[in-house]
């Protein structure tokens, strides 16, 4: 059953779940465009549960349908003259959109099958993804024909085996389109799907980053970026609006020594090559740059 959180709640979800938090909760910021529902506790599927009924703005009309599925059999056919026995079994994990509603996907195989994608934290849900009515979030399973020592097993969807990925998603109020995800786990065998939270943005038509809690425009940039060292690497934390920023090394004469560009929520720069000596580590962005002092031993 969900439910949605206090701001205690959200602030601890925040985290446990992404290097966000630190920034987000520093500020006491309140957002009034992301809408966060976090599933306490977690919801387990298996065969044994009935779907799961996912609506995103509580209008009591259903977004997304979770189930799981398993099928088990045996059977006969004939090669050449000989009939062969064999036996299947599989297990399916399956997504499917409700009326108004889609999932966020990529087109597979040389069927052109619709499969839902499993995203990271910051990835973009937006108008430019490619949306389907649902599909087969994992699977897995085995045919096995022993009397001609024939065994095939098989695997399929980006989500088997997954942790903590992000199912993008959209719905409509009335004309309006809005952009959602929800966070899944599920398990390798495809026997297992754990629905853990999920957010909307309320602004329709406006983008929202997978794993995104709260509004990140009106947030300070220094609340938005950590930067922690260790020995012989830095680890630099951004909310997910700053990636494809810069980092850049530079010493105390003011020369580059190293440089990377920011890819993902977290980001290692090792010291590997750089010579002992205090140098400043930049984090650069559009709106502007925050500056660390390390020493290289």
């Amino acid at each position: 059953m969900s439910k949605t959180t206090t701001k205690t709640e959200r602030n601890s979800k925040l985290a446990k779940y992404s290097a966000v938090a630190g920034a987000v909760i520093a500020t006491g910021a309140v957002n009034a465009q992301v809408q966060y529902t976090d599933v306490n506790p977690d919801v387990v599927i298996d065969k044994t549960t009935a779907p799961y009924q996912l609506d995103f703005n509580a209008d009591a009309t259903v977004d997304l349908n979770f189930a799981v599925t398993s099928v088990q059999g045996a059977g006969t056919y004939m090669y050449g003259s000989v009939p062969i026995t064999y036996t299947y079994q599989a297990s399916y994990a399956n997504v499917s959109a409700g009326a108004g509603a889609q999932v966020m996907g990529i087109v597979t195989g040389s069927s052109s099958t619709f499969s839902p994608a499993a995203l990271n934290s910051g990835d973009l849900i937006s108008a430019a993804g490619l949306f389907g009515a649902g599909g087969v979030l994992a699977a897995e399973g085995m045919f096995n024909a022993p009397a001609i020592s024939f065994t095939y097993p098989f695997m399929q969807g980006e989500f088997l085996g997954a942790t903590d990925k992000f199912l993008g998603a959209n719905f409509t109020v009335g004309p309006n389109t809005h952009y959602g995800w929800v966070r899944l786990t599920v398990a390798a065998d495809a026997s297992t799907v754990t629905i853990k939270d999920y957010a909307y943005n309320t602004v329709a038509a406006d983008q929202i980053n997978a794993g995104q809690m709260v509004n990140l425009q009106n947030i300070p940039l220094d609340n938005k970026v950590t930067i922690k060292t260790q020995m012989d690497q830095a680890i630099v934390n951004v909310t997910p609006d700053l990636i494809g920023g810069e980092i850049v090394m530079v010493d105390m004469t003011g020369k580059e020594v190293k440089s990377i560009i920011i890819s993902d929520v977290n980001t290692t720069i090792t010291f590997e090559g750089v010579e002992t000596g205090i140098y400043m580590l930049n984090a650069r962005f559009e709106g502007g740059t925050i500056t660390k002092k390390v020493y290289v031993r």
